[in-house]
């Protein structure tokens, strides 16, 4: 799915000031929920974890990739490296920040609910952001192209029958030669209701505007019945 390839380019892309935000949206929601005891589903490299760590949380994340999860170790975070419904433990909520659902196929979202709630405390909640239909039709699609000296990046996303596919070419220089690397990474547009049920009650949604002056994301609340 390319997350070991995006781990790599990550860190050029920009998206600090509107991945903070969206951080700062999750981290005032727990607050408000009264959670303190958090799985960071999706964690990647860990820097919502240690925001959510200088807030006073006690937070552990998962994530597939082997390069971000290093990477969160790294700043002394607890991190592993292990599917959702591999993972044990009860939480007084559990995140999923920035698309982690919209990587999940249909056909896994089920499934992937089933897990979370499985983890969930009684009483306690799930968080996580979807893209809205106007997030990926007019935010997420087009051509963005990145040189930074030894590297260049070029990424190109199509939103087509409800999926956003995103292919990642990543040029690196090597002594006097450049290695190329290439994948794609595929998102689906998924309608709330397809949330629904697997033992987790829908309580709130906040729709955010992070990069356009229409909501492109939305902020689902769920709790454990």
């Amino acid at each position: 799915m390319g997350l070991e390839l995006y781990a790599r380019i990550e860190p050029l892309l920009g998206f600090e000031e509107q991945k903070r935000r969206l951080y700062e949206i999750f981290l005032e929601k727990l607050k408000e929920l009264g959670a303190k005891n958090i799985l960071d589903v999706g964690c990647g490299s860990g820097v919502f974890m240690e925001l959510a760590r200088s807030e006073g949380f006690v937070i552990t994340g998962i994530d597939l990739s082997h390069t971000m999860v290093e990477e969160a170790k790294k700043k002394g975070l607890e991190a592993y490296c292990v599917d959702v419904c591999g993972f044990d433990g009860k939480f007084d909520a559990v995140t999923a920040v920035f698309d982690v659902i919209n990587y999940l196929p249909p056909a896994q979202l089920g499934k992937f609910m089933e897990c979370v709630a499985r983890l969930v405390a009684d009483g306690g909640y799930f968080l996580c952001d979807i893209n809205t239909l106007y997030g990926f039709e007019e935010v997420a699609q087009g051509s963005l192209v990145i040189d930074k000296e030894s590297r260049f990046v070029a990424i190109d996303a199509e939103f087509s029958q409800k999926k956003l596919f995103t292919d990642i070419y990543l040029f690196e220089r090597t002594d006097n030669c450049y290695k190329k690397y290439t994948d794609r990474i595929v998102q689906y547009y998924h309608e709330v209701s397809a949330l629904k049920g697997y033992g987790l009650k829908l309580e709130d949604i906040d729709f955010i505007e992070l990069y356009a002056d229409r909501p492109d994301k939305a902020l689902l609340t769920f709790v454990r019945e």
